[in-house]
């Protein structure tokens, strides 16, 4: 039994108007007993809708509540005069101590079992870190709380670009298309001559953007052979040699889904602190198949821990391989319709029948914001990947090649 609990709940239903302040320390579910919980509830509902908090109306409401262990007469024993001993605050402060208590013990005794088992030592401590994470932001998250429309709108609602016209802070973009056909290509001229202070799409001078490189798929090799000429052009038009600014990781197949690899990748953010991070291809960063959205729920929220982190999130999917009824290959990414709506951009780079060099941006899903992505590319130009009204021929004589 806990007299803290009790206390708590007797001052509550003394005074009322306390419940906003403590309702910022503790929860229904730091009450060791949860019907304890239900009532520490139902007072917040009853104050919400205006009804007037005393003994008789609480007790009443337990069967609403589904309160079987207690009567009314305990809520007398708990609202009693010498409650007011101590202020709320001082109860709620114990009730949420001997929270954390309780949690902490279990987590104790869960790592012993998992450290006596077949389980990872670093996966427990990344799973312990977590853990305490979550109880600590529990303890000082406070109650839900909103603002009138009118204070919403009087805030800034100007662009955090970091390629402006084309990409936002924290915007996620994914790129699908037929294998072998330049997606990867382009995915790296997008982060290559943004490092660079380019717009990868106009190839007007911007501010340079920090990237890193998290390449599931990909060697060390194979991009040196794929981004030399690439990128020496960018350093010699833009304003940052993007050859000292990218970071990459390159050719180790990772689970993201995983607490140590997860965090690996976390520590690179905190030792390199990018604006923009190119990673995948999805398919890559999980141990199986996404086929469902039981499969893409925990890649989700990986990458969107990345996101959080302020990163705008470059990725490159595998498009199914159904047709639609016109016969065109459809270029939604494989697997779950979770990938469907999650991101803010996906397109794919459709074929145009009979010009190989020419590709259409095939949105499958549409944008959340207006953005200048262009309807039409070609490559073979100046750079891999030109917008049609912009295109420039490549006659510089050069036995390198661009590799998609």
């Amino acid at each position: 039994m806990s007299i803290a609990e009790e206390n708590l709940l007797g001052s509550l239903i003394l005074q009322p108007v306390n419940y906003r302040e403590i309702r910022s320390l503790v929860g229904a579910d730091d009450f060791e007993n949860l019907d304890k919980g239900k009532i520490f509830d139902g007072i917040g509902k009853m104050i919400s809708h205006g009804i007037d908090v005393d003994q008789i109306s609480v007790a009443n409401r337990f069967p609403e509540w589904g309160v079987k262990l207690y009567r009314e007469v305990d809520v007398f024993t708990w609202a009693r005069a010498e409650v007011f001993a101590a202020p709320a605050s001082e109860y709620a402060k114990r009730v949420r101590n001997d929270s954390i208590t309780r949690k902490l013990k279990a987590l104790a005794q869960s790592i012993t079992e998992r450290v006596s088992q077949v389980h990872e030592p670093i996966d427990v401590a990344i799973d312990v870190s977590n853990y305490v994470d979550a109880i600590r932001e529990n303890v000082s998250s406070g109650e839900l709380t909103t603002k009138v429309l009118g204070e919403v709108l009087e805030g800034d609602d100007n662009y955090d670009w970091l390629v402006p016209g084309l990409l936002e802070r924290q915007d996620r973009l994914i790129v699908t298309g037929p294998e072998g056909f330049g997606k990867t290509t382009f995915i790296r001229q997008l982060t290559i001559l943004a490092a660079a202070g380019l717009n990868p799409i106009t190839f007007e001078k911007i501010k340079p953007v920090k990237v890193l490189v998290i390449d599931a798929e990909n060697t060390e090799r194979q991009w040196r052979r794929a981004v030399r000429y690439m990128t020496n052009q960018a350093a010699r038009l833009g304003s940052q040699d993007p050859r000292k600014t990218i970071h990459i990781a390159a050719g180790r197949r990772i689970d993201i889904t995983k607490g140590s690899h997860l965090s690996e990748i976390h520590n690179l953010v905190d030792i390199h602190k990018p604006d923009m991070m190119m990673i995948g291809p999805l398919y890559k960063l999980v141990p199986k198949a996404i086929n469902n959205d039981d499969d893409a729920t925990p890649l989700i929220v990986a990458l969107d821990s990345l996101r959080d982190r302020g990163l705008t999130l470059i990725m490159e999917a595998h498009a199914g391989k159904t047709t639609n009824l016109d016969g065109d290959r459809d270029l939604r990414p494989r697997g779950s319709a979770a990938l469907l709506g999650w991101p803010e951009f996906g397109f794919g780079l459709a074929p145009v029948p009979n010009e190989p060099m020419k590709v259409k941006l095939q949105r499958w899903r549409g944008d959340r914001d207006g953005r200048n992505w262009p309807k039409v590319m070609m490559k073979g130009g100046q750079w891999p990947w030109m917008p049609e009204e912009s295109f420039v021929p490549y006659v510089e004589p050069s036995s390198e090649v661009w590799l998609g």
